[in-house]
């Protein structure tokens, strides 16, 4: 499967596609359409150039659950089998990414006092139930942000404040889970958090936080919560600045400069 790559221009406007050169619609913007017209890359973009080990380690036990239920056929030789499970296991990250965009929309519908597509209460009412148990009060959502000093962009989830005035990003995270284990964050997954705050605010301050919130798709109705205290995200915006010194290296690319973020 290819790497999707997201790109924002310095107003904060999505441009993920691009018109084809000969008309007859639109294609993916390139990195060379970026050089071009100026872009910002997304932070999951930057954050593409990094190893992420939990996220191969869950692939790899989608083909491994893939062949438990479907054993070679007959007289099928190993090449046919192996690409036969790779296609597999490749459908079933799909279905899951899908699942989870779905919920993100189930989400929003939510927050923003819109109807809750069907089947999905399940997954929003202990999300909701949890913000409020929490204090969390969402100040904006699906907020575009662009940071023209360091040359990156994104959306975040949520603009949250908590019960002790703390401002901070809010991102949700579908994830399979097993019961009795933990939620744990992924690596990359405070680094954006890190990096949505210094979009947002201009700095990691005293006073900033950030939480993931995990909504589990394979135990309806199981929700956890992981703060990010300040000296956390402080930690987390030094390894993304890595990152995208990084990225700018490997890509031979570092967007055009503006004085203070943008959002």
């Amino acid at each position: 499967m290819s790497k999707s790559q997201h790109w924002y221009d310095r107003t904060g406007a999505a441009v993920f596609e691009v018109p084809k050169a000969k008309g007859g619609g639109m294609r993916a913007t390139t990195i060379a359409d970026a050089r071009k017209l100026g872009l910002y890359p997304s932070v999951t973009t930057v954050l593409g150039v990094l190893d992420k080990p939990q996220l191969m380690d869950w692939k790899l036990a989608q083909v491994s659950n893939w062949c438990h239920g479907n054993p070679p056929q007959d007289n099928e030789g190993v090449d046919a089998y192996a690409r036969r499970a790779t296609e597999g296991a490749f459908q079933q990250v799909s279905d899951a990414a899908d699942l989870g965009t779905a919920i993100h929309s189930a989400l929003e519908a939510h927050f923003k006092g819109e109807q809750v597509p069907e089947g999905y209460d399940a997954y929003v009412y202990p999300v909701s139930c949890l913000i409020e148990r929490e204090g969390i009060k969402l100040l904006e959502h699906e907020l575009r942000l662009v940071n023209t000093s360091d040359g990156y962009a994104g959306t975040t989830d949520a603009v949250f404040t908590d019960s002790i005035g703390f401002n901070g990003i809010l991102d949700f995270k579908s994830r399979k889970t097993k019961p009795g284990q933990p939620c744990t964050p992924w690596e990359t997954e405070p680094m954006q958090i890190a990096a949505y705050c210094v979009a947002k605010f201009g700095s990691i301050r005293s006073n900033a936080t950030g939480a993931n919130v995990y909504i589990s798709t394979t135990e309806k109705g199981r929700v956890e919560i992981v703060k990010y205290s300040t000296t956390q995200l402080d930690e987390a915006w030094n390894a993304f600045q890595a990152a995208l010194t990084l990225w700018q290296y490997l890509k031979g690319y570092k967007p055009p400069f503006h004085e203070g973020p943008t959002h």
